[in-house]
């Protein structure tokens, strides 16, 4: 039988698809139209990652805020600010 998926050429796509062909590939976007046809996606930023910034700021005590945040795409405030919430936390 055959996969009607794998005629799907990039100029079938509508744009938000054909950038993640630009940065997934093809194969890519194929599967997630087969497995996730009709479902909507949201592609959070990663300051909305609060695990992931908390683990981000264990594992990189021995940089600065500054550069940190750099790294993230986030401001050095943010961090200042996620660091003072966690010893809040800690401290109730």
């Amino acid at each position: 039988m055959i996969n009607v998926y794998d005629f799907i050429a990039a100029d079938d796509l509508t744009e938000d698809l054909r950038m993640l062909a630009d940065v997934c590939g093809m194969d890519v976007v194929r599967q997630m139209m087969q497995n996730f046809a009709g479902l909507s996606f949201y592609v959070p930023r990663v300051s909305r990652l609060d695990g992931f910034i908390d683990r981000y700021m264990q594992n990189n005590q021995d940089k600065s805020l500054k550069a940190m945040a750099l790294e993230l795409g986030v401001s050095s405030q943010f961090l200042k600010n996620k660091q003072r919430a966690k010893s809040r936390k800690k401290m109730s």
